[in-house]
């Protein structure tokens, strides 16, 4: 099983091009091997949350089911980044696509479906090529936003991996699932770090940024005719 590589998905941001929009959208996806030895961390935590119920009289209850950056007040999110910050940095690895919406096209802002699909299969390419793969891989992804866009996203992570293993000539397995975040603490831990690389680039807010910068391996910008790499380890 060490073997194998998993490579956990998330998304941030909205393909809304309209000034209510996001400036950004991104695919951000977190790197990791088996044995799992952090989640005992994240799992007590959550513990310890619910336990706290019991001595509260305000009648107030923290019914923490998993964790979500968005959803969780800002005491957990503290507590959360420390936690994911301390973990060793040969253990975690993060790669973001990032998508600058003002710089679209018109053209391709009318074509959002295609558009999606087009940056997913070469986000998933990059981050293959950046990890130069040889290994059977597993994808998870998380299943309830999936249901919005399933097809587009299964469609688009397959269509990546098979022209990268085409192109490079490999023979390696994969294999792509979609879980309920709450069964799997990667997902949370790549919810994490994604919400905080959005809140850099989207609001310019750092603090819990910096918190995660650490395990990046390269974030790539991508604008209407050009790439910039912010970030590579």
């Amino acid at each position: 099983m060490n073997n194998i590589i998993y490579i956990f998905v998330d998304e941030a941001g909205d393909m809304d091009f309209s000034a209510k929009g996001s400036k950004y959208y991104m695919f951000n996806f977190l790197i990791k091997t088996r044995p799992f030895n952090l989640h005992e961390y994240i799992s007590n935590y959550r513990y310890s949350v619910l336990e706290r119920n019991i001595d509260k009289t305000d009648g107030r209850r923290l019914d923490i089911e998993a964790f979500h950056a968005c959803e969780d007040n800002k005491y957990i999110k503290e507590e959360m980044f420390n936690i994911i910050s301390s973990f060793d940095n040969n253990s975690v690895m993060s790669y973001s696509y990032i998508l600058e919406k003002p710089k679209v096209t018109p053209t391709k802002r009318k074509e959002k479906d295609k558009f999606y699909i087009q940056n997913l299969n070469f986000a998933i390419q990059r981050l293959l090529d950046r990890l130069r793969i040889d290994k059977n891989f597993i994808v998870i992804t998380d299943r309830l936003p999936v249901q919005k866009n399933k097809k587009k996203q299964v469609g688009a992570l397959k269509k990546g991996i098979k022209e990268y293993l085409k192109k490079s000539n490999l023979s390696v397995r994969y294999d792509i699932f979609h879980h309920c975040s709450a069964s799997s603490v990667n997902l949370q831990i790549v919810d994490y770090i994604s919400w905080a690389i959005f809140r850099k680039y989207e609001m310019n807010q750092d603090v819990f940024y910096r918190k995660i910068e650490q395990y990046l391996i390269g974030i790539d910008v991508m604008t209407s005719g050009r790439e910039v790499n912010h970030y590579e380890r």
